[in-house]
């Protein structure tokens, strides 16, 4: 089957995204708005960008719920110009759901959730106690992508400070997955864990 973007509508395009591009980490984001009102909500089209300098990115949808089409979170990051990525698992997988309803924005979903503020160390906005790995972040750049549904913000954040629960990173200072146990995204209700693994080795070009 070749499928041609252009003649797919948006609804359908999304539906092939998010059903082709899994697993998805889901970055758990903490903001504070202008007031310094806490907000927390997931997102699912994060992921790593560069190491030096360590930066993440993450993209925010168009909502119709805000005149501007911005989420909360996005207006809150383009705002202030921080936030912090918390880490899903399979420990806080539920009151992560708790957050992913489109609440208003003076609700603070911290309490929504019942899950711990704890400070930050370099940022304002709040960690989350439970979340295994945290990591507070600046605003590097956003680029927005498109116009009106569909169209997304992707934002590029400068990792200032990483926090790990003791037992996540062993002595030699690699993740232990086993302890992490991170959530993936899927389509529709999906979420997954980590099941099957294996490992391969990359191969180096050594010309004859």
């Amino acid at each position: 089957m070749e499928l041609d973007p252009s003649t797919i509508n948006q609804r359908e395009m999304y539906k092939l995204m998010i059903g082709g591009i899994v697993p998805r980490p889901i970055a758990w984001v903490s903001t504070l708005n202008r007031e310094g009102i806490r907000n927390l909500a997931p997102f699912s089209f994060f992921n790593g960008v560069s190491s030096s300098p360590p930066a993440l990115s993450i993209a925010f949808s168009h909502t119709s719920d805000r005149a501007d089409g911005r989420k909360d979170t996005l207006r809150n990051i383009l705002d202030t110009q921080e936030f912090v990525v918390n880490v899903v698992n399979e420990t806080n997988v539920v009151v992560m759901n708790e957050t992913a309803t489109n609440f208003p924005e003076e609700v603070d979903e911290f309490a929504i959730a019942g899950v711990t503020s704890t400070p930050a160390l370099l940022v304002k906005p709040p960690r989350v106690a439970e979340a295994p790995i945290c990591f507070e972040c600046t605003l590097h750049t956003s680029v927005p992508v498109g116009e009106g549904p569909g169209s997304a913000t992707l934002v590029i954040g400068l990792i200032k400070h990483i926090y790990a629960h003791d037992d996540v990173i062993n002595e030699r200072g690699y993740i232990n997955i086993d302890q992490l146990q991170p959530i993936g995204r899927l389509a529709g209700h999906g979420y997954c864990t980590i099941g099957r693994r294996f490992d391969l080795t990359r191969k180096t070009y050594q010309p004859d």
